[in-house]
């Protein structure tokens, strides 16, 4: 139904194509990669729960696992915690850039939000503009994601905004999807 790309890669060669992930990936309630080797080193953290709760902010595999996270990726930083926001002097320091962000309501509904930039439609945004999208629509757990020219929404059979790099639609090696209920791994609710 829907997708945003989600952490990061080691871009080698400066192809612009998906590369080896950063971090680590959890799927389906298994660590499927892991970068550091280690399950107690902490870092930034974008997942959900088996119960559907994002999580966000820095957290170690082990911990993950005893949350019960079922889908998760290492990226950052979080823009909102428990309702607060995350920046509170100046732009979050990344400068102006296409972003990718996810956030989740205290109601549970998911919000995701990309961003263009690097054209004269628009130039992107920093990441206290995102934080600040994000808390206006209610959310209280949010974090910023891969952005840049991986920066994607994938919606009902299409890409629906304009991906900054030139050859358009990036490889990346993550990404959060949304599945129609019924579809494998999909949720039944």
């Amino acid at each position: 139904i829907a997708a945003i790309n989600a952490g990061g890669f080691m871009d080698q060669g400066w192809t612009g194509t998906g590369g080896k992930p950063m971090g680590f990936i959890i799927h389906n309630g298994e660590v499927v990669y892991n970068q550091l080797g280690s399950e107690t080193i902490e870092q930034d953290t974008v997942a959900f729960t088996r119960d559907g709760m994002l999580i966000v902010g820095k957290h170690s595999i082990e911990k993950l696992k005893e949350y019960g996270v079922k889908e998760g990726v290492s990226f950052g930083p979080p823009l909102i915690v428990n309702g607060k926001p995350t920046i509170l002097e100046g732009d979050g320091g990344w400068g102006i850039a296409p972003r990718t962000a996810i956030g989740q309501r205290r109601t549970g509904e998911v919000l995701m939000l990309v961003i263009d930039g690097r054209n004269i439609d628009s130039f992107g945004a920093t990441l206290k503009d995102v934080m600040d999208i994000l808390l206006e629509f209610g959310a209280v757990n949010a974090a910023n994601l891969d952005g840049g020219s991986s920066t994607t929404m994938y919606y009902n059979g299409k890409v629906i905004n304009r991906p900054s790099d030139k050859l358009g639609e990036r490889a990346v090696p993550t990404a959060f999807v949304v599945l129609p209920p019924g579809a494998e791994g999909g949720d039944e609710n």
